[in-house]
């Protein structure tokens, strides 16, 4: 009989770790497991729900609030009524009722993830997840800084973690031919040269810096450019602010939210400036999707990527250095082909199918 896993997630918004579970739902072995898809908080209006594969079961909880005990009552009731198997929950607020709730209704196998370096987790916070770990039968973390940072900041033993690389189906290798028509749906000028990020509009993506890096570009002399950062979030008016301030509005535009494919096919340069990360999805997507990279070397871009080989890496929060990236590659059309060639060799070791080999492994263990 096949083992009943649910795959346990805030909501199915366009992000890096929303995008991973539906490839690994699409991945999973069909003769062992029978998958489900839970969202436990509102799905927002754009989002991937349609990306899921038929044959899985989706269930929308939409807690109103994260200590809704009425909602809660109703997911352990669920756990309970289908005799789910295993769960494996993402996200803090996920990992938090995905496992109160897999505890209560006796679910015999208990997986978390913890994706990123998270330097603004809150005491209550640390705390909660270090007790429930010890009901947890592996946190799985997407590069070895993430093990480091998180059993150090939570005081849990190492062996209650396991190594697992984000990952992503290697599949972007043909956007590049669609990057005329993507241009124009964006109303995009075809001769012109793209720095392209993507990542939601927090002090986590670095994009205060990346505009300062823009301003020493223009003040240097350096205009054949145009920079587009895609995604949403709370810093979204100070960003167009530092913009105009700046007198940047030609070379920087906020584009929202994209589908990765078209993101891609116009990152004639991708740039991560992030200040801290687990390892970025978006990342990884650039390299197969062959994208010269800029970096800053933080956790899991500097696993992913060797600087000089792959990518250009600099130090986080410093703008000069990482102006003095982008106008190397601006100016250096063999050394944008020579990263893009390393980083497409490099990515296949981040395939999606020993992500979830990993998973398949730790729940048919018992």
């Amino acid at each position: 009989m096949r083992k009943k896993i649910v795959f346990a997630i805030n909501n199915l918004g366009m992000g890096g770790a929303e995008n991973m579970l539906v490839e690994q739902v699409r991945c999973i072995d069909r003769d062992y497991f029978e998958i489900y898809v839970v969202t436990l908080l509102p799905n927002q209006s754009v989002n991937i729900i349609d990306k899921l594969p038929k044959d899985i079961k989706f269930i929308k909880f939409d807690f109103p609030t994260i200590f809704n005990l009425n909602a809660l009552y109703k997911f352990v009731v669920f756990l309970r009524r289908e005799k789910i198997y295993a769960i494996v929950t993402n996200l803090f607020d996920t990992n938090l009722l995905g496992r109160v709730s897999a505890i209560l209704a006796r679910v015999p196998v208990i997986i978390s993830y913890e994706l990123n370096v998270d330097i603004l987790k809150k005491n209550w916070q640390i705390n909660v997840d270090r007790f429930l770990s010890h009901f947890t039968k592996k946190i799985l973390v997407s590069s070895t800084d993430v093990l480091e940072f998180t059993s150090k900041q939570e005081r849990i033993p190492k062996s209650k973690f396991k190594l697992n690389f984000n990952s992503i189906p290697l599949k972007l290798g043909w956007v590049k031919r669609n990057r005329d028509e993507v241009l124009f749906k964006y109303g995009l000028l075809k001769d012109q040269l793209y720095i392209v990020t993507a990542g939601s509009l927090t002090t986590q993506k670095g994009h205060t810096h990346l505009i300062d890096a823009v301003y020493m570009m223009k003040k240097q002399g350096v205009t054949s450019f145009e920079c587009l950062i895609f995604g949403k979030g709370a810093l979204k008016d100070e960003l167009l602010s530092q913009i105009k301030r700046l007198d940047l509005t030609e070379y920087i535009k906020l584009m929202g939210i994209g589908p990765i494919e078209e993101i891609m096919a116009i990152s004639d340069i991708f740039t991560l400036p992030s200040l801290w990360e687990g390892l970025s999805i978006a990342l990884l997507q650039a390299m197969d999707a062959g994208c010269p990279i800029v970096a800053t070397k933080i956790s899991g871009t500097i696993e992913a990527l060797e600087n000089e080989k792959s990518a250009l890496l600099v130090e986080p929060s410093e703008s000069s250095e990482l102006s003095d990236a982008l106008k190397r590659l601006i100016n250096d059309g063999e050394l944008r082909q020579k990263l893009i060639n390393n980083a497409k060799e490099q990515v296949k070791k981040f395939s999606i199918e020993k992500n979830v080999k990993v998973i398949e492994n730790l729940i048919l263990s018992d």
